[in-house]
């Protein structure tokens, strides 16, 4: 059995029955349309990153903050910390969620990326317990959310702030539980177009291989998402003499349920204009990988559909780390979030590698349609067909006539049957795209 490594006090290493291997960029698998890359390797366990308003990325990192300017640079921005775990800009200050609390660093750009400003201390939290890293983010109402996980996998916490996500204003005064019953919940991020809370949460373990889900919360405030009592719609675990089997009837079921002790952590939607409008609003959440399950699972960044609002879908975005024949991992993701570029970059505290995620493949233009009479539309985009031979435009999946391929324009003929919203789909050598195209009725 594999003991359990520590670097910056935060487990990087897999545990019983999944072992480290050597890591190599060719075994990492993507979408097709997709480039990735090691973009930086940053000392100790990299985890919880952002895009500074300087373009470069920021990245907590236990005992310090590294900064990345440019592919292969990294600057030690910060340093002495305990245990940093997430970092958010907001202006040009920079605050950074450490083991016990929270510190800000104002006026934090600076030309050679090392902030020598102090930081000052918003707010101070519960330490220690099973799980050990914050999580805070100031939200869109300019107040902080922290979450701090349990203490245990399953039992009733004594503080109240445990297994919960808080809420302070922006001085750090005026504590309040925001949402409860959410046994760890690394990753938070607000959907850029409806502004709700997004959570991811670890189930707890010892009951089962696929028992208790993860999770994908949206958090309402004063809700109730169950630990350790229940799990998924209503269900009730009884864990113990202390269970409370009555209490399942008032929680709030996930917004998504995902393969048990995949552990999700960081999630980010994608804002950028490097990628497919089709994935605009969409999240990504990386999945850190289980230690006891008895068939590995996780260990890779999966894209969850929710340009709507709401998940409709999840799909593997970046994998190839875990070989279920070797039962062996070359890396494991914590961070997925879009750069200034527009491309994703991924952290992995196994390796310390930042990887970067580029698009290559056909991109439509948003609002990209004109239509030129009945039935003839024009579509523009970008890198539509290098090759006409190997190029396709669908609606909902039927393959239509062209009457004219370039890499920015195609014209198409559209079928009198497709009518109201329909999918159109572009496909080339490299990738795919699509787009909604409203049709009247004809």
């Amino acid at each position: 059995m594999l003991g359990l490594a520590l670097a910056s006090g935060v487990p990087v290493l897999a545990q019983p029955g999944v072992y480290p291997r050597q890591f190599r960029l060719e075994e990492l698998q993507t979408q097709p349309g997709y480039q990735v890359s090691v973009y930086a390797g940053v000392p100790g366990a990299p985890r919880l990153m952002a895009a500074g308003p300087n373009s470069a990325l920021y990245v907590a990192a236990g005992d310090a903050v590294w900064a990345i300017p440019a592919a292969g640079q990294t600057v030690r921005a910060i340093d002495g910390l305990s245990g940093a775990h997430s970092v958010q800009f907001v202006g040009n200050d920079l605050y950074v969620a450490v083991a016990d609390g929270v510190l800000r660093f104002p006026n934090a750009i600076t030309d050679d990326f090392v902030i020598r400003t102090p930081g000052e201390r918003l707010l101070s939290l519960p330490a220690g317990g099973q799980h050990i890293t914050r999580t805070a983010y100031v939200g869109p109402d300019g107040r902080i959310y922290v979450t701090a996980g349990s203490t245990c996998n399953f039992c009733i916490e004594n503080d109240p702030r445990r297994a919960a996500a808080m809420r302070f204003e922006a001085d750090g005064s005026g504590q309040a539980i925001f949402a409860r019953g959410l046994r760890n919940s690394v990753g938070l991020a607000w959907h850029p177009a409806t502004a709700e809370l997004w959570a991811t949460d670890n189930g707890g373990d010892g009951i089962g291989d696929d028992v208790p889900p993860d999770e994908i919360n949206i958090l309402k405030e004063g809700s109730d998402y169950g630990w350790p009592d229940c799990y998924g719609s209503q269900i009730p675990v009884d864990w113990g003499a202390q269970a409370r089997l009555d209490r399942c009837g008032s929680t709030v079921p996930p917004e998504l349920a995902l393969q048990a002790h995949s552990a999700p952590l960081g999630i980010a939607f994608y804002t950028g204009a490097q990628y497919p409008g089709s994935f605009v609003n969409d999240a990504l959440v990386a999945f850190h990988g289980s230690w006891n399950r008895n068939e590995p699972t996780g260990y890779k960044v999966v894209r969850v559909r929710a340009a709507g609002g709401h998940a409709t879908g999840i799909e593997d975005f970046l994998w190839g780390f875990l070989d279920l024949n070797t039962r062996t991992t070359s890396g494991r993701p914590v961070h997925a979030i879009p750069g200034a570029d527009g491309a994703v970059y991924i952290s992995d505290d196994l390796t310390g590698n930042i990887y970067r995620v580029a698009y290559v493949g056909p991109r439509l233009n948003p609002g990209g349609f004109v239509q030129r009479a009945p039935g003839i539309y024009e579509l523009y985009g970008e890198n539509l067909a290098n090759d006409p031979a190997q190029f396709g435009i669908y609606a909902a999946g039927v393959l239509l006539e062209t009457l004219y391929v370039s890499s920015n324009q195609v014209n198409f003929l559209l079928p009198d049957r497709f009518t109201g919203d329909v999918t159109i789909t572009v496909k080339n050598e490299k990738g795919t795209d699509e787009a909604t195209l409203h049709v009247d009725g004809r």
